[in-house]
């Protein structure tokens, strides 16, 4: 049975393996977004004490990943969001494990992303994604996120991406 959860610090290492893989996955393809120093053992660690990280499960076997909190990037300062939101939900480090990618896990995950939003009274989703990810960029255009600008961060540019929940 398929399910998203809160993911538990136990899980640590799992999360830490998928995210690795997803690195690897991801250099085979020419993409250079993630790597050993973003994100490493202690974001990862701190997205799961917080109690931010949930996990795409299939039975009992972890997927995928997606952070959500209310957190945004210092330089998301310099962009023209369309709407006034003090409060955005903010997806981050979301990833699925390459043997389960093409399988319709990362749009469950934003939708599952989208329903907390809701249910937790944020106006607005935003999140920036490496504009040399064709993959991750054409999911969120398709699922309706709508470009505001370009941030720089320590591996080049990063779309950044809004949308209203519903």
């Amino acid at each position: 049975m398929n399910h998203i959860e809160l993911i538990k610090t136990a899980e640590l290492n799992n999360v830490e393996l998928i995210v690795k893989l997803a690195i690897a996955s991801m250099i085979a393809m020419q993409i250079f977004q993630w790597d050993d120093i973003y994100p490493n053992r202690q974001v990862l660690e701190d997205d799961l004490k917080n109690g931010w990280m949930y996990g795409y499960y299939s039975d009992s076997e972890l997927c995928g990943i997606i952070t959500l909190n209310n957190r945004q990037s210092p330089e998301y300062s310099d962009i023209v969001w369309k709407y006034k939101d003090e409060n955005p939900l903010v997806i981050h480090r979301m990833c699925v494990a390459p043997n389960h990618q093409v399988k319709g896990i990362a749009k469950t995950l934003i939708a599952f992303a989208e329903d907390f939003a809701l249910k937790n009274h944020h106006k607005t989703i935003r999140l920036d994604a490496f504009v040399n990810n064709p993959i991750a960029t054409g999911i969120y255009r398709k699922l309706g996120y709508i470009e505001r600008g370009i941030v720089k961060f320590r591996k080049g540019d990063f779309y950044c991406f809004e949308k209203m929940p519903g």
